[in-house]
């Protein structure tokens, strides 16, 4: 009896994107918001932990309200009327989603969080930051010549990548806590630094999930194999810095 082949999830290498300045500051902004809320509103570490994972939920709903959108849209009548019924579905959905996904990973955490109002608005900020980035992918996919599956295939790693997020907060929920104060500051620094660095370069966080039998791109040597992040960063950084020397050797 033959045993079944289990196929690896679709992966693909992304290109590098180039945010205009606006973009950047609505992805900075959008991360510090529960940072703020730490170290200006006395947010505790369940507060921050919460707000993150609607974070997590909120832009892996806006990967499937973009990917429910952009065939909706091309097979639809130009009504305005209509337009305007399918983004406030399209908005309610997303944000039921979202909610459903922060009780999945976040219920836990839920049990023991203080309800502040500075909560609530902290959310509402988090919404109004994404909104930008999710408009601008929303044009691009309706630009592009990408199908609906090649749009999944594309998204796919993506989410990944947001769900091993989530994983890592549920885990750190365990001891966060203990830390204390200072311990708690440390801590979500670190966890908004690698998040801001998730959004900007997502081309770099994608290699987390590159399965075993894909190669891994040429420039980063032997440093990608072994899923050597630190080192498939300054591989990068070095061969940038090779580029200009080769050229400068050509010339002389």
């Amino acid at each position: 009896m033959s045993r079944k082949r289990v196929e690896e999830p679709y992966w693909a290498p992304l290109p590098r994107p180039h945010f205009t300045a606006a973009q950047t500051a609505a992805i900075v902004a959008r991360q510090l918001i529960p940072i703020v809320g730490v170290l200006f509103f006395h947010w505790s570490a369940s507060q921050f932990l919460l707000l993150s994972v609607f974070n997590i939920g909120l832009a892996i709903a806006a990967i499937g309200c973009i990917g429910a959108a952009v065939p909706a849209h091309a097979a639809a009548a130009p009504d305005p009327q209509d337009a305007l019924g399918r983004w406030i579905s399209l908005f309610a959905t997303g944000l039921i989603a979202a909610l459903l996904f922060t009780a999945m990973f976040g219920w836990v955490i839920g049990l023991f969080v203080d309800w502040k109002m500075s909560l609530v608005w902290g959310a509402l900020a988090t919404m109004l930051f994404a909104a930008p980035g999710v408009l601008e992918q929303y044009r691009t996919d309706l630009a592009s010549a990408l199908t609906e599956t090649q749009r999944k295939q594309r998204d796919q790693p993506n989410v990944i990548g947001l769900v091993l997020c989530a994983g890592l907060l549920f885990m750190m929920s365990g001891y966060i806590g203990e830390l204390g104060r200072f311990g708690l500051v440390i801590v979500v620094m670190a966890a908004t630094g690698l998040f801001i660095l998730r959004d900007l370069r997502p081309d770099l966080m994608r290699e987390l999930t590159r399965p075993k039998n894909m190669p891994p791109p040429a420039e980063y040597g032997e440093a990608a194999k072994r899923h050597d992040f630190l080192g498939f960063v300054l591989g990068g950084m070095k061969a940038k810095a090779a580029k200009p020397r080769a050229s400068e050797k050509k010339d002389a």
